[in-house]
Formats: structure tokens, C-alpha cells, sequence
């Protein structure tokens, strides 16, 4: 049995095997190649390098010691503290490095706030005028949801007005991040509100 196992092993070396030669979760974007950051330094001007080398590569600005705050978040953010340790000096236990991460400004995204956010005062005033034929949902970047509302127009208006209600009421996400929180609410509520009452007063009329 051995002699014919031996020289069957050997003679199978190098035969495809079934299925993807790279694994399903390699073959995906990552996330820290995506999104990492190569910041530019005063010690890299000096010697006229501009960027650090891509192996120096780190998830977002403020983990890069010495940067100037400008530079931090794409100059669109603030770093912000994840798990600072309270009373580790005191227990005599060596302090960890507190994880920093950008809090970007309103309208920014992403880890280094360099991805521009969709408005929801943009998507919001769509919704309530061509809401019924999905081109709120295409500003969004949702175009599955856009088709399906302009085949069923705003579905039969009940989609519509969800809709409306929906984007109006809070920032949703869009096709990759929220909305930016830039309708105020008391605009929303009064324009809600008052067209809502047009439209029940004439179908009411009709």
C-alpha cells in the first residue's frame, strides 16, 4: 500500500485544486490598505522625502508622534482618545498606549476625514419633491431602492412619505456612510408638517 501511495502523492503535486486558489476574505479590499495614511513630516521636507514609505503606513494621523495638529484628520478633525487609562500609574502597572481616532467635522468621513458625506438638506428636499420617482435614493447612492421606488412610484405613496418622514428625522446612511446632519430640525418638522397638510387638504378637496 505504501509503495502505491508514495508515488501517487508525488505525482499529484501541483494539480489544481478545486475551488479558489485565494481565500474569499483575502480577495476583499482591505480596510487598512483603504483607508491608511502616509502623512508628510517636517523631518521629510528637510531631506526632501515627502511621505513616509508605504511599510510606515498607519491607520490614520494620530498615531504619527510629532504631527502638527493641522495635519491631524486631514485638517477636517479632531484626534480623540478611545481607551485612555484612568489610575494606571498609581497601581504601579506600566500605562498602555491610549488608542487616538478622528472625529471628523460634520460634513467628513472615514478614519483620516478625507470621504466627503452626502447631505441630508440635499437627499431631504429630493425626498419630498421626487421622492415618488427614487431620486432621493439615487443621491444616495441606493440605486436597488431608487428602481424600486420609481417602479412603484414612491410605492403608491406610502414609500414616499416614509421616506420623507425617515430622512427628514435623522441622518441615514447612504451608500457608504450617514448623511450629514445639516437640515436643522425645526426645518424639517415645519416643512414636514406643512406639506403634509396641503396634501391631506386636497385629497380631502378631490
Amino acid at each position: 500500500l505504501a509503495a502505491v501511495l508514495l508515488p501517487a502523492s508525488v505525482l499529484l503535486q501541483g494539480c489544481n485544486i478545486i475551488g479558489h486558489e485565494t481565500a474569499a476574505w483575502e480577495a476583499k479590499p482591505s480596510y487598512l490598505v483603504d483607508f491608511q495614511t502616509l502623512p508628510v513630516r517636517a523631518e521629510e521636507r528637510q531631506t526632501g522625502v515627502w511621505q513616509l514609505p508605504e511599510s510606515q503606513a498607519v491607520i490614520n494621523s494620530c498615531e504619527v508622534a510629532g504631527l502638527p495638529d493641522a495635519q491631524r484628520c486631514s485638517g477636517r478633525g479632531v484626534c480623540r482618545v478611545w481607551n485612555a487609562t484612568q489610575g494606571a500609574a498609581t497601581s504601579g502597572m506600566p500605562q498602555p498606549l491610549a488608542l487616538s481616532f478622528c472625529e471628523c467635522d460634520r460634513d467628513w468621513a472615514d478614519p483620516e476625514c478625507r470621504t466627503p458625506r452626502k447631505s441630508q438638506l440635499k437627499a431631504f428636499f429630493l425626498s419630498l419633491l421626487l421622492g415618488y420617482l427614487g431620486v432621493d435614493r439615487l443621491y444616495m447612492g441606493q440605486y436597488a431602492l431608487a428602481f424600486g421606488k420609481l417602479s412603484t412610484l414612491g410605492g403608491l405613496g406610502v414609500w414616499w412619505i416614509v421616506d420623507v418622514v425617515s430622512i427628514g428625522s435623522s441622518p441615514l446612511y447612504a451608500n457608504q456612510y450617514r448623511l450629514a446632519a445639516d437640515l436643522p430640525h425645526s426645518l424639517y418638522v415645519g416643512i414636514a408638517v406643512t406639506t403634509f397638510a396641503v396634501v391631506g387638504v386636497l385629497a380631502l378637496a378631490v
